[in-house]
């Protein structure tokens, strides 16, 4: 009779507390951290009989706000109670779901300080999609290896010892474990809905990701981007005035032969000189001034900080910004790139082009290979294809002695070459392997800076830097110096470093006006146009220039017949005055996306 009561009230009990969660009200009262954690208490006590249990269970709820401000509380709350589910060990639970959120929130901010951008679900999806490929990324950053290492073994040891420290404990009954499961799954699901809910609101909402969300709600934000699609993004616009313009710009005659096309992704680059606090004699280059082949030179507007380098490689080679692609435009390698119909690449090809891309690494990283056709490259040659050590470290040397070998063989052919290739040295930390760089230069850094991170990273940054700037003289000779054989040389910056060690070198930078406008300092690279065509005259002012708008201006240094395609690129470009974001006439952004969209159908999404 006992027994049968027992499970009476119960049962009782389940029904009341069912019927209480779906009464409209009962957000105001359930929804509170110290409810959330009452009620994990109660079925920590209903199972095992022990205080100490419903205390330890009761603790993870009142944390929650470090998870989420809103529903925080909820999400530890289905971190916890699922694993009690599964082990019916409270202590366990309690320890092995906190350390879950932790970790995830740890994952967060270790991307936040060494790549500049927050943890999306899709971050992790596409990692180990191709991890064999992707993984060597984190042998440049030792750092970050050890903070995640150390997160990694203490979350480990911890829930080693909450599984020990957690014994099986008494029996109070065969029908308490299945009555405190019961209240545990009931609330599970309660708050499991409520973060759905609040889950689906934000990504409804849509300007989280690209904004200041995703660092305000990084747990629910993360969740947020696990079902993103692409979508094209930019508000419909009247394309006639622009078509009418640009079509102005179409060859419409014969070309002679057009002028090979050679292109450096250059890692991280950055104009050192735009740092303040920062001396001419440490930080000034002569790759960023005017050359005697200069044709323009300048900041670069990019859409990317401290690292996404393939969205840099997507917006050279389709003349658009990732973002027009909504927040799912940040893995635009994967989701948009396949589906290229016209691009930068195509309409060389178009002209007689043969199109080669280097590549410093295994070629899946990041989609690279797959992407790259998507562009339209005739040939796409990786680490192992060039014989280069297929290391994220692999010295720029290497790589541009591998490019000046390529394209001797490429020039065999009776047609004119485009070659696009990327380097890897400058990428990621900086300020950690000093025994590499010279000491001359490690202590005119350390009387420039007071801060020893800074200065660190400054002259480890410097000293790869000027790596750069020697191989450089060297491929510029062996592109231009035959001027029997037309060439174009450019190389750009594809984003700014992190400085992860050194977070504070982010605010020293500084925006440089120019007379074609100023780029955002976060944002702001350095691009070169040079050729041996005797006709151009060298631009001595430095010209802004958004980096989607560089394929046009390359065409037309090299002399490549226009299309419509490049006579798109070229028109919004003069019109406005070369940066894309702020545009000097109103409209015209929206129109040029929209005729590449609409008109010329460049993309087709999945």
């Amino acid at each position: 009779m006992h027994r049968n009561t027992q499970l009476a009230v119960s049962a009782l009990l389940l029904v009341a507390c069912g019927g209480y969660f779906l009464t409209p009200d009962s957000w105001r009262f359930v929804a509170t951290p110290f409810a959330l954690s009452a009620a994990s208490a109660l079925v920590a006590f209903i199972g095992q009989r022990r205080l100490a249990d419903a205390v330890v269970l009761a603790l993870p709820p009142l944390a929650g706000r470090w998870v989420d401000p809103e529903v925080g509380s909820h999400a530890l709350l289905v971190a916890c109670l699922v694993v009690y589910l599964l082990t019916q060990r409270p202590r366990f639970a309690a320890v092995a779901g906190s350390t879950v959120a932790a970790q995830l929130l740890v994952a967060i901010r270790l991307k936040q300080q060494f790549a500049g951008t927050p943890l999306t679900w899709q971050d992790v999806r596409f990692f180990f999609r191709q991890f064999a490929d992707n993984v060597g990324v984190l042998g440049t950053q030792p750092t970050l290896v050890v903070y995640a290492g150390a997160a990694v073994a203490l979350a480990i040891l911890g829930c080693v010892m909450a599984w020990r420290w957690n014994p099986p404990g008494h029996q109070p009954g065969r029908s308490a474990p299945a009555i405190a499961g019961a209240l545990a799954a009931l609330l599970v699901t309660y708050s499991g809905v409520l973060v759905a809910k609040e889950v689906s609101n934000l990504k409804a909402a849509g300007a989280w990701f690209v904004g200041a969300g995703l660092d305000e709600r990084p747990a629910l934000g993360f969740f947020a981007t696990a079902s993103l699609d692409p979508r094209w993004g930019v508000e419909s616009a009247d394309t006639t005035a622009f078509q009418r313009e640009s079509l102005k710009l179409l060859s419409a005659e014969p070309h002679p032969r057009p002028a090979d096309i050679v292109v450096f992704l250059q890692e991280s680059q950055f104009n050192p000189a735009t740092l303040a606090g920062c001396s001419a004699s440490l930080c000034g280059m002569d790759a960023f001034a005017a050359a005697s082949s200069t044709i323009a030179h300048g900041p670069l507007q990019v859409h990317v900080f401290g690292g996404s380098t393939w969205l840099s490689e997507f917006a050279f080679a389709t003349g658009v910004p990732h973002d027009a692609f909504g927040p799912a435009g940040e893995f635009a390698s994967f989701s948009v790139a396949p589906h290229v119909h016209r691009s930068f690449v195509r309409s060389l090809k178009a002209a007689g082009y043969r199109t080669v891309a280097l590549y410093p690494t295994r070629g899946g990283m990041m989609n690279g290979r797959i992407a790259y056709a998507g562009y339209g490259f005739d040939e796409f040659l990786d680490a192992a294809e060039l014989g280069l050590p297929e290391a994220w470290g692999t010295p720029d040397a290497l790589v541009h002695e591998a490019a000046r070998r390529v394209l001797a063989s490429q020039r065999q052919r009776d047609q004119p070459v485009f070659l696009f290739a990327l380097t890897i040295f400058n990428h990621a930390e900086h300020g950690v392997e000093m025994e590499r760089v010279p000491a001359e230069l490690r202590a005119e850094a350390a009387r420039e800076f007071t801060s020893a991170d800074e200065a660190r990273s400054v002259a480890d940054y410097v000293w790869r830097s000027r790596e750069f700037e020697r191989e450089l003289k060297l491929t510029r000779e062996a592109v231009l110096g035959n001027a029997q054989r037309p060439a174009v040389l450019a190389w750009f910056g594809d984003h700014q470093p992190p400085f992860a060690n050194a977070i504070t070198l982010r605010d020293r930078m500084q925006s440089l006006p120019t007379e074609t406008g100023a780029v955002p300092a976060r944002y702001q690279t350095w691009y070169e146009v040079s050729s041996n065509r005797p006709e151009r005259a060298p631009s001595q002012a430095p010209r802004a220039l958004d980096l989607v708008f560089l394929p046009g201006l390359l065409a037309q240094a090299a002399g490549a017949p226009i299309d419509d395609w490049l006579a798109a690129n070229i028109s919004a470009r003069n019109q406005c005055a070369g940066l894309l974001e702020a545009c000097r006439m109103p409209g015209v952004r929206e129109a040029y996306l929209s005729y590449l969209w609409s008109d010329l159908k460049e993309f087709e999404l999945p």
